[in-house]
């Protein structure tokens, strides 16, 4: 694995290499010496339709494929459609 950049820099690269037309696609790392522990929020209406489980499953998919997941100790992740994500910024529960 590459050290020059971080490991929340590789997982976002890939991450959006994966979603190219995400509305928002944000990482935060929010590791404290003891593992790697990221909170990525990916915003894209390839998840329509898609149960929450089911689009949790393919972002933990795309990062063993890439061998990224073994690095993490803990991931958070928010996959939400556009609409969503419009809702949850006017103050609307999702």
């Amino acid at each position: 694995m590459s050290t020059s950049t971080s490991l929340a820099d590789r997982v976002i690269e890939q991450v959006k290499k994966q979603y190219p037309d995400a509305i928002e696609c944000s990482i935060i790392d929010h590791s404290d010496g003891c593992g790697a522990k990221l909170e990525l929020t990916i915003v894209s209406d390839t998840f329509r339709g898609m149960p929450l489980l089911k689009r949790h499953r393919q972002v933990n998919s795309l990062l063993k494929e890439k061998g990224l997941w073994e690095e993490l100790h803990a991931l958070q992740v928010v996959a939400w459609t556009g609409e969503q994500w419009e809702k949850k910024k006017g103050g609307v529960g999702v």
